[in-house]
């Protein structure tokens, strides 16, 4: 959970070995705790190379920020073309004049006459 860290200078290669730290908190009456480890001196501090890696993740996270602007714009273009197709069929029902819930048949607006016979 916490990290700590230890600067060791000056070490030889007769050093190596197990180490233990031992740690006391005032606040926790009684405790003590400990942590064992395994010092390890090398001539030389190794550097590893991540530009390769550096290269692999941003290429795996531009590929996803695209695919999800993509996956985004068709939401959008879906949309807007549901809602001007709706604006559509608005216009087309309340410029037709015809009234069909009246009594159910389609296109009239009120009961037809028979026409009268002369």
């Amino acid at each position: 959970m916490n990290n700590i860290s230890i600067l060791l200078k000056d070490v030889d290669f007769s050093d190596t070995g197990k180490y233990t730290c031992y740690v006391k908190n005032p606040k926790e009456k009684d405790l003590q705790h400990h942590a064992t480890i395994f010092l390890q001196v090398v001539d030389k501090l190794e550097e590893v190379d991540n530009t390769v890696t550096l290269i692999i993740l941003a290429v795996v996270g531009g590929v996803i920020g695209l695919l999800i602007f993509i996956l985004l714009l068709k939401k959008l273009i879906t949309f807007i073309l549901k809602k001007t197709q709706e604006k559509k069929k608005e216009c087309l029902v309340s410029s037709s004049g015809n009234d069909n819930t009246e009594n159910g048949l389609p296109g009239s607006k009120a009961e037809e006459k028979p026409p009268t016979k002369v």
